[in-house]
């Protein structure tokens, strides 16, 4: 596994599975270089003491990239990731913080070469967690995707707001989001925004969000087969948020992801 501590960093990424941490302490900034015809995944994971992160993801033409951006921090973070696709590049970026800590996240991806597509998921315990995504068309034949799960505590405080940008002249392009939010009491503030700003005709764009409490059908069931109402609440928990693990393929890693959100989710008021 790579390890970097460093307040600035350039990371060349080569084709095939890898590792990286990142240590973090009040600042730092990571470029992430992906070179035309790589195909990449890599799992990140970040810790250390309250800070600033930022991130640029460069794809270059007709490369793949899958990321997944695991949060590891007991102390509040803002974490600002911009994405660049090239011609006929596919990125997708997974971002997971099941931890305590206050977050405060910030993604924008530029679509400026036809061809390009960029999915975002996230997915989140969400204490005090605030995005703000942006996925802006700004060329012909581009695609994005933003997918949002979280569960809310006894007290706590998420907000999503997802922007799709369709700019005149980026015709037949694709731009979609879905947001589910899993309230787990009446005591919360939680606030989905989800926003298509369009300037083009011939293009296909979706929004759809759901937020409510866990499904009283559900609960029965699952209670009906001999599961408590802390294991029912607990599988449903999960099923908001095992979607990320999907982003890296590597079934052994998916499998300690999955271990993790289990862990963290039995935790969880």
């Amino acid at each position: 596994m790579k390890g970097i501590t460093s307040k600035n960093a350039n990371v060349q990424l080569n084709s095939g599975f890898e590792t990286l941490s990142l240590h973090l302490q009040e600042t730092m900034c990571l470029t992430l270089n992906a070179d035309k015809g790589t195909s990449v995944e890599m799992l990140i994971t970040y810790d250390g003491t309250q800070a600033d992160l930022h991130i640029d993801v460069n794809a270059a033409d007709d490369c793949e990239l899958r990321l997944l951006f695991w949060s590891e921090m007991n102390e509040p973070v803002h974490f600002e990731l911009t994405i660049n696709a090239q011609t006929n590049s596919k990125v997708h970026i997974g971002i997971a913080d099941l931890q305590a800590a206050e977050a405060d996240y910030r993604i924008k991806t530029m679509l400026c070469h036809e061809g390009a597509e960029v999915n975002v998921t996230s997915a989140c315990l969400a204490y005090h967690k605030h995005w703000l995504m942006n996925m802006e068309h700004q060329k012909a034949h581009t695609s994005s995707l933003m997918k949002n799960f979280a569960v809310t505590s006894e007290n706590g405080d998420y907000r999503m707001e997802a922007c799709g940008s369709i700019q005149k002249g980026a015709y037949e392009c694709s731009s979609h989001q879905t947001s589910r939010v899993l309230t787990m009491s009446d005591n919360h503030q939680c606030e989905v925004i989800p926003l298509l700003l369009i300037d083009e005709n011939e293009v296909k764009a979706s929004h759809a969000t759901a937020v409510g409490q866990p499904d009283e059908g559900q609960l029965y069931y699952l209670k009906s087969r001999g599961l408590s109402t802390k294991h029912a609440l607990g599988l449903l928990k999960l099923g908001y948020l095992l979607p990320i693990t999907e982003v890296i393929s590597d079934a052994q890693i998916q499998k300690q992801l999955r271990m993790q959100i289990e862990e963290k989710v039995m935790k969880h008021d």
